[in-house]
């Protein structure tokens, strides 16, 4: 069953709110505070764009499915890359992270990594 236009459309949104109430929150926070935070926030807001489509079977896109499953499992058990990856292609990746890594996303690599993610289940409704 495909993933709904709808759907995906809606998430872009949820997230542009999201990230643009974080650039207001960082414009006036300390540069410390700022850096401490920002891996807290992306790193959790992976978890929720893996909850949201984590069910959805229809992903013929496994690099990226996979990626956005191991960020988020590995933010969940502690914040570190899971070790045992397997079928982990770093090479392939759009996060650049490797087993073992601590996971500390940005802004900007969240935004790449969600661009690349919803604009392949848009590519592939059908799958």
């Amino acid at each position: 069953m495909p993933v709904p236009a709808g759907k995906i459309a809606e998430c872009r949104r949820e997230l542009a709110d999201l990230a643009a109430t974080w650039r207001r929150v960082a414009a006036r926070s300390a540069p410390l505070a700022k850096a401490e935070a920002e891996a807290q926030v992306f790193n959790q807001m992976v978890v929720g764009l893996q909850a949201r489509f984590g069910d959805e079977r229809t992903l013929r896109e496994p690099q990226i499915a996979l990626e956005v499953r191991l960020l988020a499992e590995g933010v969940e058990h502690g914040g570190w890359f899971p070790g045992s990856s397997l079928n982990w292609d770093v090479q392939g990746s759009v996060t650049g992270y490797r087993p073992g890594d601590r996971i500390a996303l940005s802004e900007d690599v969240f935004t790449r990594l969600t661009e690349v993610f919803l604009d392949r289940m848009m590519r592939n409704p059908n799958v």
